[in-house]
């Protein structure tokens, strides 16, 4: 973060600030005030921890209806969080719809800008360009000499024995001829002038060719080149407009102002998440049902679907024009993306979001056993083998052939819940990669629910 100059006085119950950017007003108490000054009026909110500071907007706020948890089926169920709509707590309303909203809105740029951009140069280039046929070969019967001789055939400059020789030609090599009245010559063409080889050692022959074209593209327009530079420099200023409103109309700025408790905490913010992230291996679990066939699948009690987690970053902005002054670490799950705030978890879905403070999200970490039928993550822990046709002892089954042995794999397992309906498990091949950080999540919730309570966490 960088440096802030700011220097203030006090008038009564109203405190005057003096900053870089100007002059600002701000009145209330701890915890709980509202600056008004040159960039606008701001609330301020926040004791003993996170300091959440918004621009106040014109959100409504809504009724939230609170979604329970997913009831899991012992023999089959599916993973996944509640409908977007119904995730968001009740704290998180307003600052999901600004953002929901600005979300949804079309980009100016893009529509009023690159679009009408392209269809200018589209149509300028499709009524200033013509293709016409050029032909290569026109085609049809040609007549031949062909060479009939195993020893081949001179081809000379005369039709004459003594003439001087411009090659040799192969047997069953082809010329095109040219004239075959002279009783003892055939007259060919020989790369771009004539030659002649002896009828004794060639004959005639006719043969189809097949018509060969190229399309060539030509300008039908003398101005075009002006008529696109024009057009460009009209563009350029429009684009850089419309760039600003997009600005104005997307910006949205989330400044964090953390007291030395939270400063302690948040140190390790990004370490954590590098160390969840170098894991070999990371998936989401999307389906899991009881096994009744344990014999053919190396016996396991239970078959779980999951895919690789898409992407994971150190740092990613939930919406374009986002401004903030900390790391946000982001997951992108199968239609559903994560970004861990300092102070809540940010779920997207499309252009629809979502917000769960870290006080009311629960993570539960253990380890579990995973017959591996893939590769094995090189940092991954195996604890046993069995096979994949198994006999009720726990052996290979015989009767199977091509029964391989198949590592028993231990790995952490997570699942991140609320009550509003936030349900996701996510796996690592490395044991205890994701420990430090959910570690770090459930901190931030046990000071947020301190905070709430008036009370002090040591």
């Amino acid at each position: 973060m960088g440096l802030i100059f700011r220097k203030s006085i006090k008038l009564g119950s109203i405190r005057v600030n003096f900053s870089g950017s100007g002059i600002s007003y701000s009145t209330g108490i701890k915890g709980a005030r509202i600056t008004s000054g040159p960039r606008g009026t701001y609330v301020t909110i926040g004791a003993n921890g996170i300091y959440y500071r918004k621009k106040i907007g014109r959100a409504q706020y809504q009724p939230n209806h609170r979604q329970p948890l997913p009831i899991i089926d012992p023999t089959i169920h599916t993973i996944t969080s509640a409908p977007i709509d119904q995730l968001t707590d009740v704290d998180s309303k307003a600052f999901i719809d600004e953002l929901s909203e600005k979300a949804a809105k079309i980009s100016l740029f893009t529509w009023l800008g690159i679009v009408p951009m392209i269809a200018f140069f589209i149509l300028l280039s499709a009524n200033s360009f013509r293709e016409r046929e050029i032909v290569i070969q026109p085609g049809g019967e040609r007549k031949v000499a062909i060479i009939d001789s195993y020893v081949g055939s001179n081809i000379r400059t005369n039709p004459d024995a003594n003439s001087p020789v411009l090659r040799t030609a192969k047997d069953g090599e082809e010329f095109t001829l040219l004239a075959e009245s002279n009783k003892k010559w055939f007259k060919i063409q020989f790369h771009d002038s004539v030659g002649y080889v002896s009828k004794k050692l060639a004959r005639s022959s006719v043969v189809n060719d097949e018509r060969l074209t190229r399309t060539e593209t030509y300008s039908t327009n003398p101005y075009y080149n002006w008529m696109l530079a024009t057009g460009f420099l009209v563009f350029l200023p429009v684009l850089f407009f419309l760039a600003k409103q997009d600005k104005r109309r997307f910006g949205m700025e989330l400044n964090y102002e953390m007291d030395d408790q939270m400063s302690s905490i948040y140190k390790a913010f990004t370490t954590n998440f590098a160390d969840f992230n170098s894991s070999r291996r990371k998936w989401q679990y999307l389906h899991a049902q009881r096994n009744y066939d344990w014999k053919r699948n190396a016996g396991a009690g239970r078959l779980v679907n999951r895919v690789s987690i898409g992407e994971v970053s150190a740092h990613k902005m939930p919406i374009r024009y986002f401004k903030t002054n900390v790391q946000i670490p982001y997951i992108k799950l199968r239609n559903t993306q994560l970004f861990f705030l300092p102070e809540r978890l940010l779920v997207r879905r499309g252009n629809k979001f979502a917000a769960v403070f870290y006080k009311n999200l629960n993570i539960e970490n253990n380890l579990t056993q995973f017959i591996e039928d893939g590769i094995v993550a090189s940092d991954a822990r195996i604890v046993d083998y069995t096979w994949k046709y198994v006999n009720k002892k726990g052996g290979p089954d015989r009767r199977f052939g091509n029964n391989r042995k198949i590592p028993i794999c231990l790995y952490s397992q997570y699942t991140l819940h609320s009550a509003t309906g936030v349900y996701e498990i996510i796996s690592t091949s490395r044991i205890s990669a994701f420990d430090g950080f959910s570690d770090y999540l459930k901190k931030i919730g046990q000071l947020q629910s301190a905070m709430l309570n008036g009370t002090q966490i040591s």
